[in-house]
């Protein structure tokens, strides 16, 4: 299970656990679960809503001025957790429209600059949520793809328009057919990700430029953001791309493929999609 921690940093003199502290301008949402490879179930999810919209008033008042989002372990985050899932009960369209979907919105629609620290694998529903903040740095190692072969799913979460966006045509579908994934420095070098750097810096350089940011032109850096998400969401049609892949994603749930793929995984077997 994947528990959602907040904490408060201060760039000025060291950590600040006070959220009314007059010199804290940084805020970071981290996803702390080991166990599941911080993969995300409602519960998760809720969490990490009420940690988002508890900044909002921070933000109004300038008391938090950047917002990190980072997972704790090897990996920012694996996507769904889908180890209980009842594929006979569940119903994808909720879960990712209703349950997703209003996460990745509040996240986006944060006045301020967020940035996601991407560490190991970032898949499904983990890729979804780092691509939600405005900047994103990696590591040199991480993980990036579509894994929804394997369970015989849907690639969902907005990636369908970002890997269009940024691999092309061509590139999208051998990700998508194959289940390869690409490293932090691909990803960096393609434009899936901002940065790549060295894993064992990539917290402190996060953190870094975090602090840049936060002592930069608010003002201004709220106008940008404001513009430049207006034209990539008109331009993607984000919120079309995210109800056709949840609506395709819940007629997966009723096939054989993905009925083999989650059973496979939960039984920590290979799936035989024959």
């Amino acid at each position: 299970m994947t528990t959602i921690n907040r904490a408060f940093y201060n760039p000025s003199g060291g950590d600040d656990q006070s959220a009314q502290a007059h010199s804290t301008r940084i805020a970071e949402i981290v996803l702390d679960g080991a166990t599941s490879r911080n993969a995300l179930d409602l519960t998760a999810l809720i969490a990490l809503q009420e940690h988002l919209d508890s900044l909002v008033p921070l933000i109004e008042t300038g008391e938090v001025r950047v917002l990190i989002l980072r997972g704790e372990g090897t990996v920012f985050c694996s996507g769904r957790d889908i180890s209980e899932v009842s594929v006979d009960a569940d119903d994808a369209y909720e879960f990712l429209n209703n349950g997703f979907w209003p996460v990745f919105d509040t996240i986006r629609s944060l006045s301020i600059p967020v940035i996601s620290v991407v560490q190991g694998a970032a898949l499904g529903l983990g890729y979804g949520l780092a691509t939600a903040a405005d900047v994103i740095y990696s590591a040199e190692n991480a993980k990036f793809g579509s894994p929804f072969a394997a369970i015989g799913a849907i690639l969902d979460s907005g990636a369908h328009a970002v890997f269009l966006d940024r691999l092309g045509y061509h590139r999208t579908m051998d990700l998508i057919f194959t289940g390869d994934f690409i490293t932090g420095v691909e990803a960096a070098t393609i434009g899936l990700v901002s940065r790549a750097v060295p894993a064992d810096q990539l917290l402190h350089f996060a953190r870094e430029k975090a602090t840049q940011i936060a002592f930069g032109p608010v003002e201004t850096f709220k106008a940008e953001k404001r513009f430049t998400g207006s034209l990539s969401d008109e331009r993607l049609r984000l919120g079309q791309v995210w109800d056709t892949e949840a609506l395709l994603q819940e007629r997966a749930r009723a096939s054989d493929d993905y009925r083999e793929g989650f059973t496979a995984f939960q039984q920590r077997r290979k799936p035989s999609f024959d």
